[in-house]
């Protein structure tokens, strides 16, 4: 049982924290180019913002699956120093992912004229962001965004090495 649950933790973390972390990384070049009307960047920039929320969401299946793994030998996981550290740099990331990240996103995208999924353009939280957006320096928010993606991708980077030695 071990082995499946740790199989599907390892498969989890490959197809849904990859896709998140070159999501983050791509956005902030495509939303400061749809900015300056290069084209089909506006439609990239919002692709790459619905797979950091989508993936984002789905990606807790990951330390699921690893508190999975651990209840299978709690005895033995629970004693290990690189598993507290691993849970506590998952948190700092997703923090980082929903609470800094995604709003950045979502605030670019409005300042490009991009509601999101689930609303419309007269929505006051749009017209709320597309207020931030205008007074937004976009150069200093590109390198903001690609800042924190760099932060999120050497957490998870850190946390995966850290697996080894559990």
């Amino acid at each position: 049982m071990n082995n499946v649950v740790l199989i599907a933790h390892v498969v989890a973390a490959i197809l849904l924290i990859g896709p998140v972390t070159v999501a983050i990384s791509m956005f902030p070049r495509l939303a400061l180019a749809a900015r300056g009307g290069e084209a089909g960047t506006v439609g990239a920039a919002r692709t790459m913002h619905a797979v950091t929320r989508t993936y984002g969401l789905f990606s807790l299946a990951v330390p699921l699956l690893g508190f999975g793994v651990m209840f299978t030998d709690i005895e033995n996981y629970i004693k290990q120093g690189a598993l507290h550290a691993s849970i506590t740099l998952t948190i700092i990331a997703w923090a980082l992912l929903y609470f800094v990240i995604t709003p950045k996103q979502s605030v670019m995208l409005a300042g490009l004229g991009v509601a999101g999924d689930d609303e419309l353009p007269d929505d006051p939280d749009f017209r709320e962001r597309a207020e931030k957006a205008a007074a937004l320096d976009w150069e200093k928010a590109k390198g903001q965004l690609a800042m924190f993606s760099g932060i999120f991708s050497a957490l998870w980077l850190i946390t995966a090495v850290l697996m080894f030695f559990i």
